[in-house]
């Protein structure tokens, strides 16, 4: 009988030290998924949009005089997440053999010369200035308003089902001086 009691307090020392690291254990996997959560800023819709402009480069092709110095991306109006997004694209990433520059103000400003322009939607007015005085220059005008593509935009981020998607419009793009790939009409929402 000694024996067995005996063995009942060691199990139940051990169920202790079990419960003991268990806890420890809880503790420790809390403190480690907060340290790898995203910070309270993050902006999902800014990594999409930061990575989806960096993809359309691969679409287009840019006039020769726009092949050289750095490819600008210029962003008109304010948006911290997606600035940042594009800056840490930019560390990483070419277009072709182009670093990456990124350019933003929140006007827009016509002496800045770049191969994409992207107007946010806090300054939707300037979508038709901007394609106006970009006719033949070879700038890919990229906006996020409602009805962006009829005031000369190529490519106009839309949202559908809870899904950020973009419009085309083809004729836009060959109006600022792009050739545009075929297969690129096949991933968009065609709007000519």
């Amino acid at each position: 009988m000694p024996i067995k009691f005996k063995c009942y307090i060691c199990n139940s020392l051990f169920n202790k030290k079990l419960q003991k690291s268990f806890k420890y254990l809880v503790v420790l996997f809390c403190l480690i998924s907060f340290r790898f959560q995203q910070p309270s800023n993050f902006d999902t819709n800014s990594k999409i949009k930061a990575v989806f402009l960096y993809n359309f480069t691969r679409y287009f092709e840019w006039p020769d005089k726009k092949k050289e110095g750095n490819f600008i991306i210029y962003v008109i109006g304010k948006n911290d997440n997606l600035i940042t997004e594009l800056k840490g694209l930019s560390g990483k990433k070419k277009v072709g053999t182009q670093d990456i520059e990124i350019k933003n103000s929140i006007a827009f400003d016509a002496s800045i010369s770049s191969q994409i322009i992207y107007v946010l939607n806090d300054v939707p007015k300037a979508v038709s200035e901007v394609a106006s005085k970009h006719k033949n220059k070879g700038a890919l005008v990229v906006s996020e308003t409602a009805g962006a593509c009829k005031q000369g935009s190529s490519i106009n981020f839309v949202v559908i089902e809870n899904k950020l998607k973009f419009e085309y419009h083809k004729n836009n793009a060959v109006k600022s001086g792009l050739k545009t790939n075929d297969d690129f009409k096949a991933l968009a929402i065609n709007v000519d």
